[in-house]
């Protein structure tokens, strides 16, 4: 019987957006402030992504369609408009860190916050990208600083700018 019933669940847990601890400093606002590192990219150089052309491999038209069918799944109403700008790490081999800073504007480049719902649903669709590239320099592998931006109107996503 027991069996049955998380037989049942397991649909309804799947389902559930994970939520990322957030945190807010004086130097800014953060999810998941884990810092694991890959012991093999402990001495790689850190870079931004455009200096080793690192940018993610799918068209951000592409990016628009998938965030928004996330999004749709739960069938839930969102609101605002302006940018949800995520920056993490990409490690040596291609993996996305945890720590993520969380950088919010309205459609006039001011301070403004999304609902955190919004926040953590797009937190959470940007968790399932994992086709990250490996980026050398001087024929070294390293690791990249990149961003993820969300241009969002009345609560829908227009635009995904890497």
């Amino acid at each position: 019987m027991k069996q049955l019933i998380l037989l049942c669940l397991l649909p309804l847990l799947a389902s559930l957006t994970a939520h990322a601890q957030y945190l807010t400093f004086h130097g800014g606002e953060y999810l998941d402030t884990t810092t694991t590192r890959n012991p093999a990219c402990a001495k790689a150089m850190t870079l931004p992504y455009f200096a080793v052309d690192a940018k993610y491999p799918r068209s951000s038209a592409t990016l628009v369609r998938e965030a928004t069918a996330f999004l749709q799944r739960g069938n839930r109403k969102f609101s605002g408009s302006g940018y949800l700008t995520f920056r993490f790490v990409i490690d040596c081999a291609g993996f996305r860190q945890p720590m993520t800073q969380v950088l919010q504007t309205d459609a006039n480049y001011k301070a403004f916050h999304f609902r955190p719902e919004l926040v953590s649903e797009l937190y959470a669709f940007l968790k399932t990208l994992k086709d990250w590239r490996v980026a050398n320099y001087s024929g070294h592998a390293v690791s990249y600083f990149t961003y993820l931006t969300f241009k969002i109107t009345d609560g829908k996503v227009v635009a995904v700018i890497p």
